[in-house]
């Protein structure tokens, strides 16, 4: 069964609907109340009890993935109404949390720092994140605010984290050899996917392979107007485990990961050439191919033997290194004498990008007295970016241009982090506060390049201490109250500070990005109140949030040129852009969820989520927020069986700025279908948009103009997945 976040009690619901079915209703709610007892890392960095945690905290687990025919990170929150995906299956993704995202929201796997992206104004439009394998997840967790004070620079509104499987998921006790066979179709890509996972166990040793495949292509819109990519995906896991003795391991994990898109369309190289067609600019051939991956491996060490200095230590060293290349090529034949141009001309424009991350981590828990429980850690992580595009002509085969431009020069980064946290029980374990500290040292380094002008980039050399304070009280055994402050910061990244970018996108326009190196970093001041629990047969969950951001980066134009030709007739215009630290942003709102048992056999749920953000100095609404939205489902179970029907909903969004289009309400129904045909096969089906709806999603909207044609973007028709599993 799907799982509707953000409501911490709809962790709970998913877990009660797909275990064994029960005869008593009673019985149902107080597993569900049990499945509080979740683990979760986000919160603490260490295993935590999710009814413990002073915060929101959105979670995703396997069977939620597998129930809802999940195979892309796109589709992981879309019955959250405060997380939303950008980009579709193939395209550049990002995780926008409470309105907030890009790179502000840091993302982690197995406690590794994933890669940052890269795109226009910090869209990350071009280089997206989260490049992985939704197979091998066991949980994927959202703590939503600052939480810089345990994970430092980056985590200014949100944190995702990314926990991967272990053998001993698969493996029962005494087994020593398990595994799972899983194929499936989803036809809003034309996607089919193969994967495989076996499990093993050697005495000490536990070891996982997952080897998985999909081909197909990328998401249509409602008219199925676009020309899809051909997309192909290959990604192999590996998870080796040495058992020391009953409480302590060593492992090792490699992750590989790789996507190749390919198409008849070169877009961003023939931007300019298109409109020049009736000046006899004509083409005779394009096509475009990208290529994504992702390699990371770690070396583990988890003790869970108390010593002097700890009862818990897990240290972890990491390499992470994620490469994207763009090769885009066209034909033109040239017929325009008027320009004194006559020829066949073969251009090619490849970009590349590349991130390298080498880290150590740790963290390490002491209960100082009973009820009292000091956790530390020590963070050092090296990155180095780049961002290449080399544009290559050729008239008969003789060279006409061969340009490299560095988008950002090749730098390196150093962060260096020490943490605290402290956690104290009162009153019988009613009351938990928790109060941490952290100390960040950032330090950047273009290496000696120069700009345009000849002058060398300057190094960043920064530090910031955050620090957080969160209380939870246990007002009896089936109500909660919490509330939680946190900061948060972010350096200005290399895509910002140091971006030096030229571009005449068409024959009358030019746009320039200039360097900013005086940048500070952006901070936040995060506030919650929740309050969760149930009342007899209704299980309920609350948060309001205010969000506040500081020195927020944006584009401001610095100069407006019009220029002219000799004969002074119009030319082009010539804008000149520059990131400032110009916007203090607030955004707040409010989560709410509920779950109504109406028997042993059928469920009621619903949620939503209101967000509101502005900038402080201009009163103008900010692009990334969403109108009120939600799910409202009903769940029918019985035996070996469950279905759901689950309405996506929202408002129309009237938060826009003045010229700017308004995203109309909407409501498409999805209907999911579980079933345990025996102990080891299982079918998972979804359609989605029963009723082939046409609508607009906000968070695809935003930005564009009034008057501008959405039909493009408009979300897919009626479609379908399906996926069978047999696990041995």
């Amino acid at each position: 069964m799907f799982n509707p976040n953000p409501a911490v009690i709809a962790l709970a619901v998913s877990a009660a609907l797909f275990s064994a079915h029960n005869n008593a209703k009673e019985q149902k709610i107080t597993d569900t109340l049990n499945d509080l007892e979740t683990i979760v890392v986000s919160a603490s960095r260490t295993e935590k009890l999710l009814k413990d945690v002073a915060g929101s905290i959105s979670v995703i687990t396997s069977d939620d993935i597998e129930n809802q025919a999940v195979n892309d990170m796109s589709q992981l929150f879309k019955y959250d109404p405060s997380v939303q995906v950008t980009g579709d299956v193939g395209g550049a993704q990002n995780i926008v949390v409470r309105g907030m995202g890009s790179d502000r929201i840091l993302m982690i796997k197995d406690g590794m720092r994933m890669n940052e992206g890269y795109g226009a104004n910090g869209l990350n439009d071009i280089v997206g994140r989260g490049f992985i394998e939704t197979d091998i997840l066991k949980q994927v967790e959202v703590a939503k605010g600052a939480y810089s004070s345990l994970y430092g620079a980056d985590a200014l509104g949100g944190i995702v984290v990314f926990t991967t499987k272990d053998a001993s998921d698969y493996l029962a006790e005494g087994e020593t050899i398990s595994g799972k066979l899983k194929a499936g179709y989803f036809d809003l890509s034309s996607q089919s996917s193969i994967a495989g996972t076996f499990a093993l166990r050697n005495g000490d040793f536990e070891h996982l392979f997952n080897v998985s495949t999909r081909s197909g292509e990328e998401e249509q819109n409602y008219n199925e107007t676009k020309s899809p990519f051909d997309i192909d995906s290959n990604s192999f896991f590996y998870k080796g485990k040495y058992n020391l003795n009953e409480t302590d391991f060593i492992s090792f994990t490699a992750d590989i990961w790789q996507q190749e898109s390919k198409g008849d369309s070169a877009d961003g190289l023939l931007t300019y050439f298109r409109p020049l067609a009736t000046f006899g600019y004509q083409i005779v051939d394009e096509n475009a191919k990208s290529t994504k991956g992702v390699d990371s491996f770690q070396l583990r060490y988890q003790s869970a033997t108390p010593t002097t200095w700890y009862d818990f230590l897990n240290v972890s060293i990491y390499h992470n290194e994620t490469q994207q290349d763009d090769v885009e090529y066209s034909q033109l034949d040239i017929n325009a004498p008027m320009f004194g141009v006559i020829e066949i001309r073969d251009m090619w424009k490849t970009g590349g990008y590349n991130q390298k991350t080498l880290g150590f981590i740790s963290h390490a828990s002491k209960e100082i007295y009973e009820n009292h429980t000091l956790g530390f850690g020590l963070d050092i992580e090296t990155t180095q970016s780049s961002r290449d595009v080399i544009e290559y002509r050729e008239v008969a085969g003789d060279t006409t241009k061969d340009v490299t431009t560095q988008k950002f020069p090749k730098n390196d980064v150093l962060r260096t982090g020490i943490y605290i946290n402290d956690e104290i029980k009162l009153i019988d374990n009613q009351l938990i506060v928790t109060a941490g500290m952290r100390f960040d040292k950032y330090e950047m380094d273009p290496n000696g390049a120069l700009k345009s002008t000849g002058e060398t980039f300057l190094k960043v050399d920064d530090q910031d201490t955050t620090f957080n304070l969160g209380a939870l009280f246990h007002i009896n055994d089936v109500l909660d109250i919490y509330s939680q402050y946190g900061q948060g910061f972010k350096v200005p990244a290399y895509d910002l500070a140091y971006v030096e970018h030229y571009n005449q996108p068409t024959s009358e326009y030019i746009y320039e990005v200039i360097p900013s190196e005086d940048l500070a970093p952006e901070k936040s001041d995060t506030y919650e109140l929740g309050l969760r629990g149930r009342i007899e047969n209704l299980a309920f969950t609350s948060a309001i949030f205010y969000n506040k951001f500081t020195d927020f980066l944006s584009t401001e134009l610095m100069s407006h040129e019009t220029v002219n030709n000799q004969d002074g007739s119009f030319s082009h215009i010539h804008d000149k852009f520059q990131y400032r630290n110009l916007k203090s942003v607030t955004i707040k709102g409010a989560e709410f969820g509920i779950t109504y048992y109406a028997n042993d056999y059928v469920s009621v749920f619903a949620n939503a989520a209101y967000q509101d953000g502005k900038d402080n100095e201009t009163d103008l609404y900010l692009s990334s927020i969403n109108p009120l939205s939600g799910t409202l489902g009903v769940t029918f179970e019985v035996n070996n069986f469950s279905s759901d029907l689950v309405l996506n909903w929202a408002k129309r969004m009237t938060k826009v700025n003045e010229g700017q289009a308004q995203s109309p309400g909407y409501g498409s129904l999805d209907w999911l279908v579980n079933y345990q045909l025996t102990d080891e096969i299982k079918m998972n089906a979804s359609i989605n948009n029963v009723f082939d709806s046409e609508y607009a999603r906000y968070s695809k909207i935003n930005g564009h103009a009034v008057d501008t044609d959405i039909s493009n973007i408009a979300e897919p028709g009626r479609h379908f997945a399906m996926s069978m599993s047999y696990q041995f």
